[in-house]
């Protein structure tokens, strides 16, 4: 499902192709902006500062303020850019949902819960929107890495080195965190999902509830359902809590590598003091990327368990669907028959065996019986909620398997 998950994702997005390819755009043009601001201030340090030349000064300063302004104009389309992707991708997936649950067929809705549907319908989606906000990010903020990289072995490849050795243990807290983030967040959006069912089951039967006096009851399945989103979001927590630290650790131990053996470097007269700063901004600009994986990684591990909870539903195909050859329904006088018609919610247990029933065109018929003896079950089969096991139902002579869902419908 989580395969399917992935590929539900990626159709949700291709409507939105342009406003991709936009978004990814402007983030690369605020990486390399981002990428200029240290070796911007490094000539303005060794060109303007440590010789105090004064229109050097100025000048570098003024090409300083200039990027800055485009990274705040690329920041700006960057954001309007992502929102208008996810939003529209998780728009579209809520209404494919909503439309698929109308054609689903009535058996599945007698399985499915309503509060369960209902938190794929919302907060699975919304799991989904949060990671694809990301999508036009993601791809620059790798570049992001890369560029600094770059840069780093350009100016000092022994320093960078040194600087980015810590870095390589990224790769492997990250797989690590990964496979063990997936299983609790498919476990905790099943939880969510428990709540909204014990919600939805009190407000919708509120009348029984408080007939019966019940509600000390469904308030002790309330807090049992919110112990297990507490039990499990904490866990998340914790594994979030020790992984989140290195990715502040991480850079930080490249910048202490930096100023001890980049400061010698700088005394002896083998590394500019615009260099050295270069280096600590570059180190510096590391974080928010690296802080920016921890937080994907995350959020994919819970987008796909959301997104297969949510394909897990579109993938169900419905049972009553028109036959190939199915007609409009006959303009007739409306008679009914039930021929030899055997029929049970579930295998092995039947409600209806063998029963034979014409209704004449204009005629009024009462179904007299017991609790659970099949009465309604008999509407549900003329109007085709569900399909007879054996036998057929007719209308006017035609097998209301035989006739449009569309048309028979309406009757």
């Amino acid at each position: 499902m989580r395969r399917g998950g992935w590929r539900m994702m990626r159709r949700a997005l291709r409507p939105s192709r342009g406003w991709i390819a936009a978004g990814v755009l402007t983030a690369l043009g605020w990486t390399v902006a981002k990428v200029t601001i240290p070796l911007l201030a490094q000539r303005a340090v060794d060109e303007g500062i440590d010789p105090y030349d004064r229109d050097a000064l100025l000048r570098w300063t003024l090409v300083i303020v200039a990027v800055t302004v485009v990274i705040a104009v690329c920041t700006a389309y960057r954001r309007y850019a992502a929102f208008a992707i996810s939003l529209r991708a998780e728009t579209d997936l809520r209404r494919q949902l909503f439309a698929h649950l109308q054609r689903l067929h009535f058996a599945y809705h007698d399985r499915a819960q309503t509060g369960e549907l209902m938190s794929r319908a919302n907060t699975d989606l919304r799991q989904i929107q949060l990671f694809l906000v990301f999508v036009p990010v993601a791809g620059a903020n790798l570049v992001m890495i890369a560029g600094v990289a770059g840069v780093l072995f350009a100016l000092d490849p022994k320093l960078a080195l040194l600087a980015l050795a810590p870095l390589p243990l990224l790769n492997v807290a990250a797989t690590t965190f990964s496979r063990r983030m997936g299983p609790q967040s498919a476990d905790l959006q099943r939880r969510l999902a428990d709540v909204s069912g014990v919600v939805e089951e009190s407000l919708s039967g509120i009348r029984v509830v408080k007939g019966f006096g019940a509600e000390r009851l469904q308030d002790q399945k309330l807090r049992r359902a919110a112990a297990g989103v507490r039990e499990r979001a904490l866990e998340i927590a914790r594994l979030r809590s020790a992984f989140n630290p290195l990715m502040e650790l991480l850079p930080t131990l490249g910048l202490v590598i930096v100023l001890f053996v980049g400061g010698r470097d700088a005394v002896a007269g083998r590394l500019t003091t615009g260099e050295l700063i270069a280096f600590n901004f570059y180190i510096l600009q590391l974080i928010f990327p690296l802080r920016l994986t921890a937080f994907l990684v995350a959020q994919a591990s819970r987008a796909s368990a959301s997104a297969a909870r949510v394909y897990e539903v579109l993938a169900t195909a419905p049972e009553i669907v028109d036959r190939a050859d199915a007609s409009p329904l006959p303009d007739g006088p409306g008679e009914v028959r039930f021929e030899d018609v055997r029929f049970g919610y579930e295998p092995g247990a039947p409600v209806l065996r063998n029963v034979d029933l014409v209704v004449p065109a204009g005629a009024s018929v009462a179904l007299v019986g017991s609790t659970g003896s099949g009465k309604s079950t008999v509407a549900r089969l003329l109007a085709r909620f569900y399909d007879v096991d054996g036998g057929r139902v007719t209308l006017d002579g035609a097998d209301v398997r035989d006739v449009r869902l569309d048309t028979s419908a309406g009757t």
